[in-house]
């Protein structure tokens, strides 16, 4: 069974069921390694944002604004950019450095 990786917005926590989340900074390159040879399911709510990270991981990384349910076990990768942008379309000119990844390992409590 391939594990997955989820990719979200913001951290996400549960309040049906007590877990312990684990998290840590990571980088753009431990992120490529991370997701070779896994599922990716995404929830990334903002199309723009799933456009670049596609570009920038060189794998398909959808838009979904489904909601996310965290289970112990789960793996996840928070995006974000470190400054808000002025206008949407500003999102052409983000870099690497303009973005932000936290690692997050869920588990039982």
């Amino acid at each position: 069974m391939t594990q997955k990786i989820v990719f979200l917005n913001a951290l996400i926590t549960s309040s049906k069921m007590p877990m312990t989340l684990k998290t840590r900074p990571v980088t753009l390159g431990e992120v490529r390694e991370l997701v070779k040879g896994r599922e990716i399911v995404s929830f990334i709510g903002h199309e723009a944002t799933a456009r670049l990270m596609t570009r920038l991981l060189l794998v398909s990384v959808p838009f979904n604004r489904a909601v996310y349910e965290a289970k112990p076990g789960d793996t996840a990768v928070v995006v974000r950019l470190r400054r808000r942008l002025e206008k949407p379309e500003d999102v052409q000119n983000v870099s690497e450095s303009d973005l932000e990844f936290i690692l997050v390992e869920y588990s039982e409590y």
